[in-house]
Formats: structure tokens, C-alpha cells, sequence
């Protein structure tokens, strides 16, 4: 026979050996009551992990796309916005044109707002929005337009000088006739803001940027100021008063007015045009973000099969941890109270 010796240390200790453990899984089971989930959720799923972890990739995605689709969003409002100021100018300034019988003592007034039509349109086309030009397309970075007077101003007049071979200032200014001033327009002026806006007046980018809306769909986001309407509007301003017009007799004064008149119009059903793009592309978002909901609630769903705990599973072992700890305390102290000389 065989006897093994107990110490009172050893007593005292065996209760604490264990405490350790039953602490560390009571913090686990905490957290699983609180949070609703595995707290290691590798080690409880074992080889479905990867599968998990794929459904919250997906999800990330998606939320990844809503807040761009959110800064899209933003960029979009802001550009219907400013399209609307721009459309606003440009409409108020035809109706007065087409309401206005043009005589020469009328042209200061028509210059005047010809150039505060032109400067706020350049204004507008060159608003920036969280550091980025709204008006740049994929050039984001660069201010659009240039300043009437840092350059187009010097190529519109050589222009009218090299056609008609005197200056806008030159009294035989009156001497043109209405098939002369189409001829310039049509001819000179024409391919100025056709073929030489890009460099001269516009830094912007001719391609708009394109937006990934969802994971499957693309579309375009912005506005450039390369557009055919800001062109024209250009134009429309700059023949109002930057060719010669307060010189002009009345005949080829009353044609260009026409033309000023008929440019203006077409470039704002065009800006009209422009912002139902725009508005197609947002209705395109909202019906993006709609879809992409739906499938972060069905991710959502999923993951939360894969990784769900029950909760009342996970309540009994919280109370049942907690019962034993406190047993282990109460034993270690009854234990600490054994000794020979309380029974000597």
C-alpha cells in the first residue's frame, strides 16, 4: 500500500490552477452574448472559414461602392447645380436680345452683359468641389478655363483682323456686310472654338470621368468643359461683344444679333440635354444603391448563419461560468482556513 502526501499549499493552489481558464472563458462567452458572434470564429468554424471570410469580403465591397456612389452623388448635384446658374445666364440673356430692337446706343449695355455672361460662365465652369474641378472631366486636378483676356481675346481680334484686314476699332467696321460677318463667323471664328479651344481656352479633359456604381455596371459622373454647349455659349457671348458689333451698321449689326440670339438658344437645349445625362447617370446610382442594399442584407443574412452564436446557449455558460468562479473562490478561502492549529 501506498500513501501520498497532501500539503495545505497544494490545497490552496488546485482551486487557483483552474481559475485562469474558467476567467478567460468567461470573457469569451461575454463577448459572445454581447456581440452575438463567435469570438474566435476560426476556431468554431473550422473549414468554413474561407467561406465566411468571402461573404464579408462581398460586403466590403458593396460599402466600399455606397460611399462612392455617396462622393459621386455630391460631384453630380454640385454640376446640375452649376449647370442650372449657367443655363439661368445664358436664357436670361437671350430673352433680352430677342426682346431688344439692337441700335447703337443699346451696345453698351448688350456688351456689358455679353462679358458678365462670358466671366460667369468661366467662373462657374471653373468650380471646385473637394479639391477637384467639377467642369475638368478625368483632369481633374487642372482649372478648366482660362481668363477671357489671358489669351482668347488676343486670338479672337487677330482673327477679325487677318479676315476683314482692319481692327475691331477701325471705322470701316461699318463697311461690313451682313455676308461678310457669316462668312467670318462661320469661317475664322467658328474654327476658334473648334479646333483651337483645347490649349487656348480649356485645359480640361475631353473624356468624363466614369464611375464603377456597383460591381457589374459603369457609368459616366461629371461634365467637361470641352462640351459643345460651353463652346457655343462661348462663342454666343463673345460675338455679342468682342467682334466689332457696337461699329457694325444696323443691317449686319441686326444679323449678328440674330446669330448671337440663335447660338445661345442651341447651346442651352444643349446644357438642358447635358443635365438629363446627368440625371439618368444619378437615377442609375439610386437604383445601385438600392439593388447593393439588398444584397448586404442577404450577405448579411448568410454571414450571420455561418457566424451567429445562440444566445441563450451562450447566456447558461456565462451564469455557469460565473457559479463555478465564484465556488473556486469560496473553496480557496474555506481551504485557507484549514489548519493544525485549530485542532491542536
Amino acid at each position: 500500500m501506498k500513501t501520498t502526501f497532501i500539503s495545505t499549499t497544494t490545497l490552496w493552489t488546485s482551486p487557483r490552477s483552474t481559475l485562469d481558464k474558467l476567467q478567460a472563458e468567461l470573457v469569451k462567452a461575454n463577448k459572445e452574448v454581447v456581440t452575438g458572434r463567435h469570438m474566435d470564429v476560426g476556431l468554431a468554424l473550422g473549414r468554413k472559414t474561407g467561406k465566411s471570410l468571402s461573404l464579408r469580403q462581398e460586403r466590403a465591397t458593396l460599402d466600399i461602392l455606397a460611399d462612392s456612389n455617396a462622393t459621386t452623388t455630391l460631384r453630380l448635384k454640385s454640376t446640375s447645380a452649376a449647370l442650372d446658374q449657367i443655363r439661368t445666364v445664358a436664357g436670361s440673356f437671350k430673352n433680352a436680345l430677342v426682346g431688344m430692337h439692337v441700335t447703337a446706343q443699346d451696345m453698351p449695355l448688350v456688351m456689358s452683359q455679353a462679358k458678365a455672361g462670358l466671366s460667369k460662365l468661366i467662373s462657374t465652369l471653373n468650380e471646385n468641389v473637394g479639391g477637384q474641378y467639377l467642369f475638368g472631366g478625368v483632369n481633374s486636378k487642372v482649372q478648366p478655363l482660362s481668363a477671357y483676356e489671358d489669351g482668347p481675346k488676343g486670338l479672337v481680334d487677330a482673327a477679325f483682323s487677318d479676315f476683314f484686314g482692319f481692327p475691331q476699332t477701325d471705322p470701316k467696321v461699318a463697311e461690313i456686310t451682313s455676308t461678310d460677318m457669316q462668312a467670318f463667323i462661320d469661317g475664322p471664328l467658328t474654327d476658334l472654338f473648334a479646333n483651337e479651344w483645347q490649349g487656348t481656352w480649356s485645359q480640361a479633359s475631353e473624356r468624363n470621368i466614369q464611375s464603377l456604381i456597383s460591381p457589374t455596371e459603369r457609368v459616366e459622373t461629371s461634365a467637361t468643359a470641352d462640351h459643345a454647349a460651353f463652346r457655343d455659349l462661348a462663342m454666343g457671348y463673345t460675338m455679342a461683344f468682342g467682334i466689332g458689333i457696337a461699329g457694325l451698321n444696323d443691317a449686319t449689326r441686326g444679323y449678328l444679333v440674330n446669330r448671337v440670339i440663335g447660338t445661345l438658344e442651341a447651346a442651352v437645349s444643349d446644357v438642358t440635354a447635358l443635365q438629363a445625362d446627368l440625371g439618368t447617370a444619378q437615377q442609375k446610382i439610386d437604383q445601385a444603391n438600392e439593388r447593393m442594399s439588398l444584397q448586404k442584407r442577404f450577405l448579411e443574412e448568410r454571414i450571420t448563419n455561418f457566424e451567429a452564436v445562440d444566445p441563450a446557449e451562450a447566456k447558461v455558460r456565462v451564469d455557469q461560468l460565473s457559479t463555478q468562479i465564484q465556488m473556486s473562490y469560496s473553496l480557496t478561502a474555506q481551504l485557507k482556513q484549514l489548519s493544525l492549529i485549530n485542532f491542536i
